[in-house]
């Protein structure tokens, strides 16, 4: 968006008595940045909608070669009784199928598991067309939206203003930006786990291999995706990142705080075992008085290095992470260099 700003003013104007009474240099410059701003929205929402048509448009027919392939195995194949019967046949008329109840039709069961694998089939690509349905819903909102209606300029201005306070009001911004693609996304990630149960059907070897990859690529993905509750200007988003930002840091600070807690119990145990082996010893080597109590003395006082060493340790680990966990804008002062840096 580049938006045309006027000259800086070297004389100070006459206020006017009452708004609007400039000329209309103020809705002048209104107009041309609340366009630049209502169309910079447009475009970008417009362009993730094509781009998500155009994946649930393959993800769709994927997703559907995949259900050709399971939806047959919940019923019995009628070529086997065709097959069953020519044998019979073939072999002079034997009696073993005298009737349908002999037909391997008749005693068919499904094979295990491939119910649930039909069923997560099925759900992803039901919200694989409800993301697309929404997508074109979403481009018929947006037209809707920069729709010029009748009157003139004044008339359109405020029209035009409503329909922004309309669209905010309504989250039209979130909806678009974040519920389509995370209908979509929810539908990808149960086909991976469908398509890792069809395999699982198939070969133990390859679902194992496939299942590793998708779980890497999940963790990955999902590391990536948190990153945004610890920096706000990560672009690493996704539809659930701005909810995972106001939880993210008070359960980080609470599995810290635990590991903290473990550590110094874990020292505390130590330290326990060590004094109750130094007394062991000691009962069977009892020393020279002077020397017994020398040695208590070294002995404690490293014990105490030791435990404020290792309890101090974690703790400023503890308040330094929770100080660094959430990323703080840059100063004004140094955008400016950045600013400089970045032009030369």
């Amino acid at each position: 968006m580049t938006t045309r700003f006027p000259e800086r003013l070297k004389t100070v104007p006459d206020i006017p008595k009452e708004f609007g009474d400039d000329g209309g240099h103020f809705y002048r410059y209104y107009d041309e940045l609340a366009d630049e701003i209502d169309e910079d929205l447009v475009k970008s929402l417009k362009a993730q909608l094509d781009g998500i048509l155009i994946f649930a448009g393959l993800f769709a027919g994927v997703n559907s070669a995949f259900l050709a392939l399971t939806l047959p195995q919940m019923s019995a194949n009628p070529a086997d009784d065709t097959n069953a019967l020519l044998l019979q046949i073939a072999v002079g008329g034997s009696t073993n199928i005298t009737s349908a109840a002999d037909l391997p039709s008749a005693s068919f069961t499904p094979p295990p598991g491939i119910y649930p694998i039909n069923v997560l089939f099925s759900v992803s690509l039901t919200l694989a067309l409800l993301s697309s349905f929404m997508a074109v819903l979403g481009q018929q909102w947006i037209v809707h939206y920069r729709k010029k209606g009748s009157g003139g300029p004044e008339h359109q201005r405020w029209e035009q203003l409503r329909r922004y306070l309309g669209a905010k009001r309504w989250r039209l911004e979130p909806v678009l930006d974040d519920l389509v693609p995370g209908l979509l996304q929810l539908g990808l990630v149960i086909f991976c786990i469908a398509f890792t149960l069809y395999l699982g059907t198939l070969s133990h070897s390859l679902n194992s291999i496939i299942a590793s990859l998708l779980l890497v690529a999940a963790v990955g993905i999902l590391a990536m995706s948190t990153c945004v509750a610890f920096d706000p200007w990560c672009l690493f988003k996704l539809p659930w990142s701005r909810m995972v930002r106001p939880v993210a840091c008070p359960i980080v600070a609470v599995v810290t705080w635990l590991g903290v807690c473990s550590a110094a119990t874990v020292i505390v145990m130590v330290n326990g075992i060590i004094a109750v082996a130094r007394r062991m010893i000691l009962s069977f080597h009892p020393p020279n008085p002077g020397a017994a109590e020398r040695w208590e003395r070294i002995w404690r006082s490293e014990v105490d290095k030791f435990t404020q060493a290792y309890t101090a340790g974690p703790a400023k680990a503890y308040k330094r992470f929770l100080s660094a966990a959430v990323r703080s804008a840059e100063s004004l002062d140094d955008l400016k260099i950045i600013a400089l840096k970045r032009v030369l």
